[in-house]
């Protein structure tokens, strides 16, 4: 079994983040047609998705187009470019803001009548950017021999490519310092390049083989794979998850995974699901209990569970039969939802997607199976159960590429509610709060899972049709614990039984999910996501306790 690395920091950085969610937004705002001026970013799987979603690149600011809204690449423009493409177009800055303060440096140095070197190259996108700012006083420093073709300097400011290797820098700034003296320096370089240059030496150390996810023509990545190989490394530089070599891989006992500042974190969970199936059988196994939706099923069995047991002379038949009805037609649904939907997943979650895909017959089949468990169970516990599930399924169908999708938990369990409603007490009024609750919870966060997937999100979901954004989605998750505690103190109140406060253990539980998420973990959506079982059993557990404490 291979062991396998993640490096702590890696994929997106916030300049990357930033522009392809101002696409996002202008996408889901309705703002065709979208243009970006050259590529959005260095990563190839990104512009593909961007160019299936309509999203056309402007190759020449003097191209005839129709006016629409064009999006600044992240790694800014020189400024001529962009007042031609002002009047022609709306224009959106996706420019980082780190490039935009070596802009300003740069612009301010011109103003200054001082001279500007740049260590970087000369290609790239982000040098040609700021050497326009520079007005004809500017000049590109990759190597010793560029140096040597420098004019003589005294006035003059040092600059770096925000992605510029730091040893590099320094070696570089020196020799030009020791040759022109008077000169000064400012790095430039941003702190996500050197973190994860470092983070890759540190992979480096303890792994024999490195792995390096991101386009082979971005600048960030390659330097990477050339950290890696400056290290004695074995190092294998992928664009996508079909380039894996899993037949070299499985030979090394740990393998390092890193990636460049413009690769998505769908890709890297890609390539980290693709190393794992291959190399751990207990992983697979895992992963088929979530791509086929068993957690969601049981978590939602354990939350009826945790509820259910307060209920009031209920014969046990009926509660064990009404179980199996929920679990059974909660597969049926979530699988459905999943198999109907699976090409959408393409640009979000392609891991998903492509698993279902290639195991349509036994998703369909699952369908079947559990589709005819829950109407037998539920039309032999009342034949209304059966209809009801029926009406279930109607409004799935009718709602799932709308927003309005998460009201069908809720609906679902607030049938169940009524269908127990001869069994009510006060205990299970209160439970059944926190269960409603708990849905709605559990909703958001996946959603914001999905967020944190670098990926362009469908319209129905809900955090786009707010318009939440990241930070924000937390913040709500965090207000979210407050609002779960409270059934359980509206217990305490009208029970008068301090016991029940036992109840607000499962609080840091629900805290450690939105911890991780915070983290922003790489390659472990499938653990991000299974881990709402954790607040869901916890409940049933307490529940079980507390009741047989009481009883």
């Amino acid at each position: 079994m291979v062991e396998i690395k993640i490096a702590k920091k890696a994929g997106f950085c916030m300049g990357v983040r930033r522009a392809v969610n101002l696409v996002l937004k202008a996408l889901n705002s309705g703002m065709t047609p979208i243009y970006t001026y050259g590529p959005l970013i260095h990563n190839p799987q990104t512009l593909e998705l961007l160019s299936s979603l309509g999203v056309k690149v402007i190759k020449d600011v003097n191209e005839e187009l129709p006016k629409g809204t064009c999006i600044i690449r992240a790694h800014g423009v020189p400024p001529k470019e962009r007042e031609a493409l002002e009047k022609r177009h709306t224009i959106i800055d996706g420019t980082c803001p780190r490039v935009l303060k070596v802009q300003a440096l740069a612009k301010g140095a011109k103003e200054a009548q001082k001279k500007v070197v740049i260590i970087g190259d000369k290609d790239h996108a982000e040098v040609k950017g700021i050497l326009g700012y520079c007005e004809g006083v500017g000049y590109v420093v990759s190597s010793f021999q560029d140096i040597e073709k420098l004019p003589p300097l005294d006035n003059y400011l040092i600059l770096s490519q925000t992605t510029q290797d730091e040893e590099i820098f320094k070696f570089l700034a020196e020799e030009i310092l020791s040759r022109f003296p008077g000169g000064k320096v400012i790095n430039t370089i941003c702190n996500a390049t050197e973190v994860r240059q470092n983070e890759v030496r540190r992979l480096s150390r303890e792994c024999p083989a490195i792995v390096v996810i991101g386009g082979k023509f971005s600048a960030n990545t390659v330097r990477l794979a050339q950290i890696a190989q400056n290290e004695s490394r074995d190092v294998y530089l992928i664009e996508k998850v079909e380039e894996l070599p899993l037949n070299t891989l499985k030979n090394y006992p740990k393998v390092g995974i890193t990636a460049g500042a413009s690769t998505p974190n769908w890709l890297i969970n890609e390539v980290v699901d693709r190393l794992r199936s291959a190399t751990n059988p207990f992983y697979r196994a895992f992963k088929a209990f979530h791509i086929l939706a068993f957690h969601e099923a049981f978590a939602f069995l354990f939350l009826v569970l945790a509820t259910s047991l307060w209920l009031t002379n209920i014969p046990k038949e009926i509660l064990y039969t009404l179980l199996l009805f929920l679990f059974f037609l909660q597969l049926l649904r979530k699988n459905l939802y999943q198999y109907l939907l699976r090409d959408s997943y393409s640009t979000y979650y392609p891991l998903k997607g492509k698993t279902i895909e290639r195991h349509k017959l036994l998703v369909k089949n699952l369908i079947l199976g559990s589709g005819f468990i829950a109407f037998t169970t539920g039309f032999l516990l009342n034949p209304w159960l059966a209809i009801f599930s029926l009406s279930i399924l109607a409004f799935d169908l009718l709602s799932m590429k709308k927003p309005l999708f998460v009201l069908g938990d809720l609906l679902l369990f607030v049938g169940i509610m009524g269908y127990l409603f001869p069994y009510w007490n006060e205990t299970f009024f209160w439970l059944a709060g926190y269960t409603l609750i708990s849905i709605i919870w559990f909703h958001l966060y996946k959603e914001l899972i999905y967020l944190q997937s670098d990926g362009f999100l469908p319209k129905n979901f809900l955090i786009l049709t707010l318009g939440m954004e990241e930070k924000k989605g937390h913040q709500i998750l965090l207000l979210g614990l407050a609002l779960l505690a409270l059934p359980f103190f509206g217990l305490v109140i009208h029970k008068g039984d301090p016991a029940f406060l036992l109840f607000l253990l499962l609080i840091p539980l629900w805290g450690v999910l939105v911890y991780l998420l915070k983290q922003r973990p790489l390659g472990q959506i499938l653990y991000l996501e299974s881990l709402i079982l954790l607040p869901q059993i916890g409940a049933f557990l307490l529940s079980l306790a507390l009741y047989l404490l009481k009883k």
